[in-house]
């Protein structure tokens, strides 16, 4: 079980970013579609235009929140987490400080066998974790559908347009958002189902330099899909399933007798 990554402490700071966008959505949420119902009912708001530049400017702080996230912080955790990989593989030395029992493959002598023990873990171990996450990730963009589609039926006329048009971004954003999430998942499905063909594969423990271009494949593979696609975990959810998913991890080492 982890004790310890490179990656760890900017991973932390995305999480407290993650909590205050999670906030702002909700704010977003509820300042999009309740000052139109309570209109509807011919209650009568006092502070009307103050409610729409709040929400305006939570927009925008949402936006920017978003893209320090996804621009800069994770590139930054992921070069940290490739560093400390490549260490843990071949026994070099890149990151300052290596991880401590991130990688569950003490056992495995350094080298291409052992980077491919690590990438299959490092898969396997997204994968259950997306898996896990996707019923999260498909009701907050229902909740948002059915917000616009009372929105729809109240009428955008007693909206603002300039606010109208945050908010059907502020949707697309959301939605793209799930479809990138399903994506994500699809394609670890794939490169996890390669992973177990390969280790499954005689004589791969003894001599892998053999199967050198199918590591590398799925090395390149992982690598883009994440980095073009980040799984964003939150802190607290990896930590909650950390423990079981290991503890699954190990039971794939001695199904195909990975040491």
């Amino acid at each position: 079980m982890a004790q310890f990554a490179p990656h760890f402490n900017l991973y932390k700071i995305i999480g407290r970013f993650r909590i205050v966008i999670d906030i702002t959505f909700w704010v977003i949420f509820a300042l999009s579609i309740v000052p139109t119902i309570l209109k509807s009912m011919d209650i009568q708001l006092i502070f009307d235009d103050f409610l729409n530049i709040i929400n305006i400017v939570s927009l925008l702080v949402y936006f920017i929140l978003e893209n320090i996230v996804d621009l800069f912080l994770i590139p930054q955790a992921e070069h940290k987490r490739r560093d400390d990989f490549i260490d843990n593989s071949f026994d070099t030395k890149f990151a300052v400080n290596n991880s401590i029992g991130y990688f569950d493959n003490d056992e495995v002598s350094h080298g291409l066998y052992k980077a491919a023990t690590n990438l299959f873990q490092n898969c396997f171990t997204t994968y259950s974790l997306i898996k896990l996450l996707t019923p999260i990730k498909i009701i907050t963009p229902a909740i948002v559908l059915i917000a616009v589609c009372v929105m729809a039926y109240y009428g955008f006329q007693e909206v603002p347009f300039f606010l109208s048009i945050l908010q059907i971004f502020f949707s697309a954003n959301l939605l793209g958002a799930l479809v990138k999430h399903l994506i994500l998942l699809q394609r670890l499905s794939e490169i996890h189902d390669d992973w177990i063909t390969l280790f499954q594969t005689a004589g791969f423990d003894s001599n892998s330099t053999t199967f050198n271009t199918q590591i590398f494949r799925n090395w390149l593979r992982y690598e883009t899909l994440v980095t073009k696609i980040p799984a964003s975990i939150p802190d607290k959810f990896f930590h909650k399933h950390n423990q079981r998913i290991t503890s699954e991890w190990l039971a794939l080492k001695v199904k195909y007798s990975i040491q």
